[in-house]
């Protein structure tokens, strides 16, 4: 399945202070894997230091997040992303995270929107940004289907 998700993140170990009562890591802790585990993913995306400099960036609409396996103390947390669909000022990306033996913990969605820092609104995509999501879009579907219904969507 990783091989679905092509762009690997920033592995996380899970500690004590992760874990709640139940004796699993909490689940904010997840949202925080993937969201300190994208920087390459958005790197390869095109969301990058020279172009938030330009006076672009993006904000996250939505989120899913699905939870299929605990993770315990002491476990490795992966997580793995892949684009899912672009239009013009919305992407919308799918990541999993994997513990130490493979298995699939989690299953997350997000919808971000393109925004125009001067004005703090949603904007257009320059066209150089849409043709390198459009390329790494390609790439990404000729991994596969991915084998989660899909709770988000862009139009």
């Amino acid at each position: 399945m990783s091989e679905k998700f092509p762009v690997k993140g920033k592995s996380v170990s899970v500690t004590n202070e992760m874990c709640d009562f139940n004796g699993h890591m909490n689940v904010v802790y997840y949202h925080h894997i993937f969201e300190d585990g994208c920087y390459d993913f958005h790197q390869e995306m095109g969301f990058t230091k020279d172009y938030f400099n330009k006076g672009y960036s993006s904000f996250s609409l939505e989120t899913n997040i699905r939870y299929l396996k605990e993770l315990r103390e002491g476990e490795m947390a992966t997580p793995f992303f892949r684009l899912i669909k672009i239009n013009p000022k919305l992407v919308h990306y799918g990541a999993i995270i994997r513990d130490n033996a493979g298995n699939i913990s989690s299953f997350s969605e997000q919808v971000l929107a393109h925004v125009d820092m001067n004005t703090r609104r949603t904007s257009l995509m320059p066209r150089v940004l849409i043709n390198k999501l459009n390329s790494v879009l390609k790439e990404h579907k000729a991994t596969g289907l991915i084998d989660f219904d899909l709770r988000l969507d862009i139009k």
